[in-house]
């Protein structure tokens, strides 16, 4: 079984953070369909985190997954 990882994403204005989720729950829905993760995996992924970090004042998007998953997304950004 391929470990969990987690990539945090810093996020300048709120706009931004819409973008990226509607990219992220496309990127999973696509993966999803094409039977590359499992009904589980979708839903975990899902709960992404979303965290302000005071120090920076600035906003950071947590995703969670296996981690061909996490490089998969990616590589679909570049």
């Amino acid at each position: 079984m391929e470990p969990e990882k987690v990539i945090s994403i810093p996020i300048r204005e709120l706009p931004h953070l819409k973008v990226l989720l509607a990219g992220w729950y496309n990127f999973l829905k696509e993966s999803y369909d094409q039977k590359t993760i499992t009904q589980n995996e979708f839903k975990d992924a899902l709960k992404s985190n979303v965290v302000y970090n005071i120090d920076q004042d600035q906003v950071e998007v947590l995703l969670a997954g296996k981690e061909s998953l996490l490089q998969s997304f990616r590589k679909s950004l570049s």
